[in-house]
């Protein structure tokens, strides 16, 4: 089986069926640090929770899975979109093989919607700086009507992590040795 570590969790909120959390400020970094202000010091804290990880871990299929929920308004991005790092082709693959699961499932759940999600580099921070393979997911931002029923309805945050782990477990096996 696989090991899952939380890098970003909250020691009182955990698994839920309520649509919404309060929010709080009681997050802690792996393994159990406080959770800095300032951005960039709070970026190399992930960074660097990961990449001991990584260590610890050294010669095991890894993957950094980043879950990303936007509140910044920008349009109607009503898909998930995944993002890598430009130097990273098993980043690409990776978060090619969660892509095709969306696209797989939406075609069987909500034929009538469409899928346009898509997989692109970014040059993003932890994802450019973390050692093991890494894929950044956009879930989709807050501020939007029809992405927040991804979040806010049980089922749904089901069928994404369902959808997340089957595309997790596709590209370990699809890996190249």
């Amino acid at each position: 089986g696989a090991t899952v570590y939380m890098i970003t969790r909250d020691p009182n909120d955990g698994i839920r069926d309520e649509s919404f959390l309060k929010p709080d400020k009681d997050e802690l970094c792996y393994p159990g640090q406080t959770i800095p202000l300032n951005q960039m010091k709070r970026l190399r804290q992930r960074k660097d929770a990961v990449n001991k990880l990584y260590i610890k871990n050294k010669g095991h299929y890894q993957r950094m899975i980043a879950i990303h929920v936007d509140s910044r308004s920008r349009g109607e991005n009503i898909d998930v979109f995944f993002y890598h790092d430009k130097r990273s082709s098993a980043g690409r693959e990776c978060a090619k093989n969660i892509q095709k699961v969306f696209q797989q499932k939406y075609r069987q759940h909500q034929p009538s919607r469409g899928y346009k999600g898509t997989v692109s580099s970014r040059n993003l921070y932890v994802v450019k700086n973390t050692y093991p393979v890494a894929v950044y997911i956009e879930l989709g931002n807050i501020n939007h009507r029809r992405d927040q029923q991804r979040f806010i309805i049980t089922d749904n945050r089901q069928a994404v992590s369902n959808w997340l782990t089957e595309g997790l477990v596709k590209d370990y096996k699809n890996r190249r040795k």
